[in-house]
């Protein structure tokens, strides 16, 4: 078989012998190819630099096609077709590739053909050289154990061996295995046995190698005096006073040296090396370390090493660890104080660090001496605590733990008021903090001692209560440890002698949203046409941040409907706001509230409903509309309200009286308990008309008390008239009889001749006469709910006579 190689580019000399040698390689190639194929494979693929290719390299692919094959020739990268080949010849294709960084597939097809070949070229890297190759002798006569870090990733098998050459000796150089940490990648290492003087020289070095080259580090040499490691001591017991302990070591055989780290076991600080011992053979060795905390727990660690020249030291020992002694408080309590707005005193006080405390705190010792009367009371405290009532008091306050009392804190309660701090500012600084500044009084009497910041989240004064003490010359500080979503008010204090000046911040916060609820306590007064809204503030917890303002909300209409609406913002510090000028009108007023941050507004509140009448009666009507049934409406009306005819004459008694003509006189018991045995009961004299003039039933000729009837009747609202139902009129009828007072004389006056300081008594039959009520309609009464009005024991005080005038309603507003 004949193959042709050609190019198309012009080549010189050496181009044109590269090319030879790529021609040979093919044919090579090729022959094996063809002749183990079979028919099934119509087509062979193979590449210039094999199928493992350095990464970034540049090489060809080829696909070399049976004669059969005359159709259209194609090759794929990835699945994905390429358009740049070229043909080497009629049978042969090739791809040039550059840059390569990633493994890949290369498939070659021949149109009509169902089976394709391909070619699989794995990408890698040469090995880098080894590096930190370090070797340690465990003991005197173990063996010697290398490490090494590989280097570089290949993305391929990359192994390492460690070669070993004794220097003193014409034996070749020997190779380890090398075993991959699976703790620690990359780190590999080998084990070899050695004989001899422990001063004999040694050369090793580490070598990597996989299908693309090999690497091989720097070599290491030493002698075997110097890479012994003797094993690590065993640390046997640590006893401690207060300030210093004293660490017991094992002895290691062969050591001569001693070194212990030490630190605080809560610290995460580095350890802290003492000064190197000498064990010198000993059993047992104790080591003091001086200069410890008291009431600390710390942690101990020891290491051994031969001598100064020789070896390396021994790796650390377990841990071991003890806690100092206690000693009594070193430092005094910070005590800061609170006022109520019921005046009572709380006392604060900061609890002391680890370091300062020197031990567990079990209490605190508060000392009031009264300056006004000169009593002294000692009593123990928690973290805070309620001072008795003084005007003048002189708290000293002590921490105690088991070994003593911290120096004394004195705070005079309550301090004389000072000149406060001037121009008093707060700003932003994260979501966890801000900063409050402030000047030096201007007209400061006294030399300021120093400054004290507090702060707290709004209605948290005891609870959350924190704060700083600064010099005479600061005029700044941060608040930290401050809650997102809260609302924070303080003050700046500026602190004299015997005196106290304070200037209060707030309204501060670091984060906010929209209030989670609306105020809460909401209550409407009506005052004719003033109204009155209360509420308490949002529940904390729900405000979101600092509430900036609060809105009300004033609609005429349901709240669903398209009315409009009316709304009127009140500061955030009110818990009132009135409303003036509200219309009379016959639709209820619907009010609801909410409250807004800076980040804007929350939930609206439940509504509340309420009215503008013109008088009591109007109020009334609406009270006995809105809140009664049917039946206990018309009960109601028959004692409140008047017929639309007023007249007499349908009266039971006037009934009876007109079957004699006359006189009659009625005597009417109001209450039995109220009258004494020696007192008469007081008569009501009774004019008797003619019969035909009232007992006839005739309206068409009214007498003077028919007439009265039929002026009063303008009492009754034209919704309420029974007219046109005769069988309410009939309920609604209602007996009055006329009288007048023992000291008039005329029976005969008109209507037209009576003046208006003439008093005409009306007294109804159902005074006499007590109504059965039924259990349903006292239960009914039970659950009524009233709008706004006076009081209903305003409208009829029966004490006494019962005149018009007790009874008397006010109708200039209808």
């Amino acid at each position: 078989m004949k193959l042709n190689i050609h190019s198309e580019q012009p080549r010189g000399p050496m181009s044109h012998s590269l090319h030879d040698c790529w021609s040979i390689i093919i044919l090579i190639h090729l022959l094996g190819t063809i002749e183990s194929s079979t028919a099934e494979k119509p087509c062979t693929a193979f590449s210039s630099n094999g199928d493992l290719v350095l990464s970034g390299s540049n090489f060809q692919v080829f696909c070399t096609y049976l004669a059969s094959c005359r159709a259209t020739k194609s090759m794929y990268i990835d699945k994905i077709q390429t358009h740049q080949v070229q043909h080497y010849n009629s049978t042969t294709i090739f791809l040039n590739v550059t840059d390569i960084r990633k493994e890949t597939t290369y498939t070659c097809k021949c149109y009509g053909e169902p089976e394709p070949c391909g070619l699989d070229v794995d990408v890698g890297y040469l090995p880098s050289a080894p590096e930190k190759v370090a070797c340690i002798q465990k003991g005197e006569f173990g063996q010697v154990t290398c490490t090494w870090m590989r280097g570089v990733e290949t993305k391929m098998n990359t192994p390492s061996e460690l070669w070993v050459k004794a220097m003193n000796s014409t034996a070749a150089p020997v190779s380890y295995p090398g075993f991959d940490y699976s703790s620690d990648p990359g780190l590999v290492s080998a084990i070899f046995s050695v004989s001899g003087s422990n001063q004999t020289d040694y050369s090793v070095w580490a070598n990597s190698f996989n299908k693309l080259g090999s690497a091989k580090s720097t070599p290491l040499n030493f002698k075997l005096d110097q890479i012994v490691q003797p094993p690590p001591p065993a640390v046997s017991q640590v006893k401690c006073c207060s300030r210093a302990c004293e660490v017991g070591v094992e002895w290691v055989q062969g050591t001569l040296l001693l070194e212990v780290w030490y630190r605080a076991a809560q610290e995460t600080k580095s350890w802290i090396s003492h000064t190197v011992g000498s064990m010198r053979n000993q059993s047992n060795v104790s080591l003091p370390i001086m200069s410890l905390q008291p009431y600390t727990l710390y942690e101990f660690q020891a290491r051994v090493k031969l001598n100064h020249s020789k070896g390396l030291w021994s790796d650390w020992s377990k841990s071991l660890f003890n806690q100092t002694e206690e000693e009594a408080p070193a430092k005094a309590l910070d005590v800061w104080y609170t006022t109520s707005t019921t005046s009572n005193i709380t006392l604060h006080w900061k609890n002391l660090s680890n370091l300062d405390a020197r031990g567990r705190i079990t209490g605190y010792k508060v000392i009031i001496h009264n300056l006004q009367t000169g009593m002294t009371e000692n009593v123990t405290s928690t973290t805070t605590f309620l001072v008795p009532s003084c005007l003048s008091c002189n708290v000293t306050v002590y921490a105690l733990n088991s070994r003593g009392s911290s120096p004394p804190t004195s705070v005079i309660i309550p301090l004389r008021t000072a000149q406060p701090p001037e121009n008093v500012q707060s700003s932003h600084c994260n979501k966890h903090s801000f900063a409050i500044s402030w000047t030096r009084p201007s007209t400061a009497g006294a030399a300021v001692r120093g400054y004290l910041v507090e702060w707290f989240p709004k209605g948290k004064q005891v609870e959350e209560l924190r704060w700083k003490r600064l010099g005479p010359n600061e005029y700044h500080t941060v608040a930290d440890d401050i809650k997102q979503y809260e609302c924070y008010e303080g003050a700046v204090y500026v602190q004299y002698e015997q005196a106290m000046g304070r200037a209060p911040f707030e309204d501060i916060s670091t984060n906010e949203s929209a209030p989670s609820a609306s105020p809460s306590d909401v209550q409407v007064r009506v005052n004719e046409d003033r109204v009155t809204v209360s509420w308490s503030e949002v529940p904390l917890g729900k405000q979101g941040g600092c509430v900036r303002k609060y809105t009300i909300y004033l609609k005429k209409e349901e709240i669903t409907s398209y009315g409009m609406e009316t709304k009127k913002n009140c500061d955030a510090s009110k818990r009132s706001y009135t409303i003036t000028g509200l219309a009379q009108s016959d639709q209820p007023y619907y009010l609801w509230m909410s409250a807004w941050t800076s980040s804007g507004e929350g939930p609206h509140g439940s509504s509340h409903s309420f009215f503008i009448i013109a008088n009591l009666v109007s109020c009334l009507v609406r009270m006995l509309f809105l809140t009664l049934p049917c039946s206990l409406l018309l009960r109601v009306c028959h004692y409140f309200i008047p017929d639309i005819v007023l007249d007499p004459a349908n009266s039971k008694w006037a009934k009876e009286c007109a079957k004699e003509m006359g006189g009659l006189t009625l005597q009417l018991y109001v209450s039995e308990s109220s009258i004494s045995e020696e007192d008469e009961p007081e008569t009501v004299e009774v004019q008797e008309l003619p019969e035909e003039s009232w007992c006839s039933g005739n309206p068409a000729q009214p007498t003077e008390i028919s007439r009265a009837a039929e002026g009063a009747s303008h009492l009754i609202p034209p919704q309420l008239s029974p007219v046109t139902d005769p069988s309410a009129t009939a309920y609604f009828q209602n007996s009055y009889l006329q009288s007048f007072s023992q000291e008039s004389g005329s029976s005969g006056q008109t209507q037209d001749t009576q003046g208006t300081d003439i008093n005409v008594d009306y007294i109804s039959t159902h005074l006499l006469v007590r109504e059965e009520v039924d259990e349903d309609e006292q239960e009914c009464f039970g659950e009524m709910v009233f709008f706004p009005c006076l009081p209903l024991d305003h409208l009829v005080p029966v004490q006494g006579k019962l005149t018009l005038d007790s009874v008397r309603i006010d109708c200039s507003g209808f």
